[in-house]
């Protein structure tokens, strides 16, 4: 009976000493900021949870890296190792605490960290200028390759350019082949036009008096080089008066402009008899001078 209870103690202890879970450093100084590495393992039965671990170990110790759990099985007896990188932002000494894990737990050991030391003694060293990385063939490649397709496309827009530039400058705007038409001619077709669409009684006084003053000013201008597209009344009749011309004819020049500025921008409308007089006295001024306009059927409108 003796016997019997001495192997089961001996057996208790000797499973209970074989489990191992131990916390390693490779050194116990570090500069502040240096990662420390911390090696725990554990060596026993296949029945030990591995301890669940925060950010942090205290509060001053940071865990930043945890890698995997290596497993190795080998028999009965399970081993079990990970790497853990921790670092601290502080100066001093620090106390890695135990990790627990059931009834087992590490043994806790102290950490330094020591701020980086400058010797006064020594001078700065001039910092390097940044080294440029060489390019590589992809990105010489894609270079040219753009490089060319932007190179076609102006290219193709100058060449366009220059196609449209030359179709299309100075075009004539009368085709040589077509003889010019004498100026009477249009100006009576004009006439015509204006006398037929009865503008008056359709209540477009305006109208009518601006095509019945534009006829005449144009005659103006073709049979005594006088400007009076572009001028006033007033001024036309100052250029009448110092080339001595026909009194009468001189009358009924400014009697149809002053008549037709009236309805332009008095905004008089006048009666048809008016309308149709103004009208009637444009035929008398045209047909008094046709024949002796048609010598210079060379001139264009």
């Amino acid at each position: 009976m003796k016997t019997w209870i001495l192997n089961i103690l001996f057996f208790c202890s000797s499973t209970f000493i074989s489990a191992q879970f131990t916390c390693n450093v490779d050194s116990n100084n570090f500069l502040i900021g240096e990662q420390a590495i911390i090696y725990l393992e554990y060596k026993g039965s296949s029945d030990f949870a591995w301890p669940t671990l925060m950010d942090t170990l205290t509060g001053e110790l940071e865990i930043v890296n945890a890698s995997k759990i290596d497993t190795i099985i080998s028999g009965e007896d399970l081993l079990l190792s990970q790497k853990l990188h921790i670092t601290s932002w502080d100066t001093g000494y620090f106390i890695v605490p135990p990790i627990v894990s059931g009834e087992l737990q590490t043994t806790p050991f102290l950490l330094r960290f020591n701020t980086v030391k400058i010797n006064p003694s020594e001078s700065f060293k001039p910092i390097n200028d940044q080294f440029e990385t060489p390019f590589i063939f992809d990105e010489i490649q894609s270079i040219v390759l753009w490089s060319i397709f932007w190179l076609i496309i102006i290219a193709t827009l100058i060449a366009l350019s220059y196609l449209l530039y030359n179709k299309y400058k100075r075009k004539p705007t009368t085709d040589p082949t077509i003889p010019a038409r004498p100026v009477m001619e249009v100006l009576w077709e004009r006439f015509e036009a204006l006398k037929s669409s009865k503008l008056w009684e359709k209540g477009e006084e305006k109208e009518f008096h601006v095509e019945l003053s534009g006829i005449l000013r144009k005659f103006l201008e073709f049979k005594h080089r006088v400007k009076a597209l572009e001028e006033t009344t007033g001024e036309i009749t100052q250029q009448l008066n110092a080339l001595g011309l026909d009194r009468k004819f001189k009358n009924e020049v400014i009697h149809i402009l002053n008549f037709s500025d009236m309805v332009k921008f008095a905004k008089q409308r006048g009666v048809y008899a008016q309308h149709e007089s103004a009208l009637e006295l444009l035929n008398q001024i045209l047909s008094a001078h046709q024949e002796e306009i048609k010598q210079q059927e060379t001139e264009t409108v």
